[in-house]
């Protein structure tokens, strides 16, 4: 019993914290249809960024947000200066954003090194569940995950900014000719999607050794959750593809190696996909 107990709080927390790291990548492309294969490397730069703030005396959770701040900046930098410009592209912001990974990779070793870096657990132990426990922080993240999670379904369909975006989507000319400001409406949504990307990164540094390339394995897992998960179903494909993804891992890992366990999980993700395309519970418009 115990055991089944560690499990379900394990495929829990796992899900939450793909679900966190994979919703900027889900608000970006759910919103303005664009493959931000960036999100790897912001994810990494936020993790850098707590750690070189928490290194100079910030407390941590003021690290996180200028860890966010500091990811958003250059998110909205790189849609300034690049992305803006190929808006209803797919292929070439896909590739685009590609090379702004590999960029930023680069970058982040020429200024921080590739030896592996860690941030200090700003809350050590462990909370008891009958014969099983998580980490103190691990179940923070998780109800930080919650959270965000909740309130983008809220300013999507509670907003008034919310509205504008899924008019947006539904009919851009129409929704020109209302008077929504398309650029300035689609920058913001590019640079929400980085700073929760800023944000997911330096909240899960304290869970996981720090180094460059920290970006690549959650990236491809964050792309299947939105793929799998469905295209426009921001929050709810995000929770499902998180499950898929982290949750079945955690199963199959019960029975079999993590490695093993991972390459039945990314295949059923794939089986998924070709049975239907648009995700598990996905559809052309954006829903939460």
């Amino acid at each position: 019993m115990d055991r089944l107990l560690a499990t379900g709080i394990d495929l829990t927390t796992s899900t939450l914290v793909l679900a966190l790291v994979s919703l900027g990548l889900a608000v970006v492309f759910g919103l303005v249809r664009v493959i931000n294969m960036g999100h790897g490397a912001m994810l990494a730069l936020g993790a850098y960024l707590a750690w070189s703030l928490t290194g100079a005396g910030w407390p941590f959770p003021l690290a996180v947000a200028g860890a966010a701040v500091g990811v958003a900046a250059v998110g909205f930098v790189f849609e300034y200066l690049v992305i803006r410009h190929f808006y209803g592209r797919l292929f070439d912001t896909l590739l685009i954003s590609w090379g702004f990974y590999l960029v930023v990779t680069e970058l982040i070793k020429v200024v921080w090194g590739s030896t592996l870096k860690s941030v200090p657990n700003p809350l050590p132990g462990s909370i008891a569940i009958g014969g099983a426990g998580i980490g103190r922080y691990e179940a923070v993240v998780c109800v930080i995950s919650v959270l965000l999670l909740t309130a983008a379904g809220a300013v999507l369909y509670r907003t008034d900014v919310g509205l504008r975006v899924r008019a947006m989507i539904g009919n851009r000319e129409m929704a020109q000719m209302l008077g929504v400001d398309a650029p300035r409406l689609y920058r913001g949504v590019f640079v929400a999607g980085s700073a929760l990307a800023g944000l997911a990164g330096a909240l899960i540094a304290p869970l996981f050794s720090i180094e460059p390339d920290l970006g690549t394995l959650w990236l491809v897992r964050a792309f299947f959750v939105v793929t799998v998960g469905g295209l426009g179903a921001i929050v709810g494909g995000t929770v499902v593809g998180s499950a898929l993804i982290a949750g079945g891992t955690v199963v199959f890992s019960v029975f079999s190696p993590q490695v093993f366990a991972q390459t039945v999980v990314f295949a059923l993700a794939v089986i998924a996909l070709r049975a239907r395309p648009t995700g598990l519970i996905g559809r052309t418009a954006v829903r939460a």
